[in-house]
């Protein structure tokens, strides 16, 4: 029902293209209202003080040096040559991981592997 009320939904691309914490604007068009704002959203930055403003601009400030930082140690090759020097350490890791998890299944009796299970013979179908 609500589709019949729809007009059509625009959806921009993102201000920063690759980051996914960039905002990214989207767009509601009614039929016989057009665009469609909600009223929380207009007066949304006139309600932040001074000191929430500084701090939103700050972080802002932050979160670009980095992606740059990350942007220019990607263009070098840093990025990379990071990831496979990490690469064998993080996957150890994980596997230790992994094993505890088992260990803890099997002893709740949760978990079995194929060659602990007791050998058996395959069933005959009945004839019909």
């Amino acid at each position: 029902m609500l589709n019949e009320f729809v007009d059509k939904v625009l959806v921009h691309e993102r201000d920063i293209k690759g980051c996914s914490s960039s905002s990214q604007t989207v767009e509601i068009y009614f039929n016989f209202v057009g665009q469609f704002i909600p009223p929380n959203f207009e007066t949304q930055e006139t309600q932040l003080t001074e000191e929430e403003r500084k701090a939103l601009e700050k972080k802002e400030i932050l979160r670009q040096r980095l992606r740059a930082n990350y942007q220019r140690r990607k263009a070098n090759g840093k990025a990379k040559e990071y990831y496979e020097k990490t690469k064998a350490k993080k996957k150890a890791q994980i596997d230790a991981l992994k094993e505890q998890e088992r260990a803890a299944d099997k002893a709740k009796g949760i978990y079995t592997e194929l060659k602990d299970l007791p050998p058996c013979e395959p069933k005959k179908a009945a004839a019909i």
